[in-house]
């Protein structure tokens, strides 16, 4: 029986190749830019009771598989309201925001370029 543990260890290269799409993990991040823009579009001001806006919420839940980092899937919330947003068991909150989103910006709303290209 051969000991492993005394076989060095082969680094595996890296493939040369450039990416066609960006990780999906990071398909769902805002960036600091479309943040900025979010704050100044709302005025810094939480959308549901009229406070400071600290927290940019998803409309479209990134649990959801589809809900990207695009400036028209950022609501602006206090830190309060983020938090009842995320605790309300109905989703009441939720729905209200994603259809007057999809009113606003269409139905794609939470959809970044990449995913409109593959409709």
């Amino acid at each position: 029986m051969q000991d492993l543990s005394q076989q060095p260890v082969r680094a595996v290269a890296k493939p040369k190749h450039k990416r066609r799409t960006r990780q999906r993990v990071n398909r769902g991040k805002f960036s600091e830019l479309i943040r900025q823009q979010i704050k100044e579009y709302f005025q810094n001001t939480c959308q549901e009771c009229n406070g400071k806006g600290d927290h940019i919420h998803h409309v479209k839940p990134k649990g959801s598989g589809s809900g990207r980092g695009v400036f028209t899937n950022g609501l602006l919330l206090c830190n309060t309201c983020h938090m009842q947003m995320h605790a309300e068991l109905s989703q009441a909150r939720l729905k209200h925001w994603q259809s007057e989103f999809e009113f606003m910006y269409g139905p794609y709303y939470y959809m970044d370029s990449e995913d409109l290209k593959a409709l």
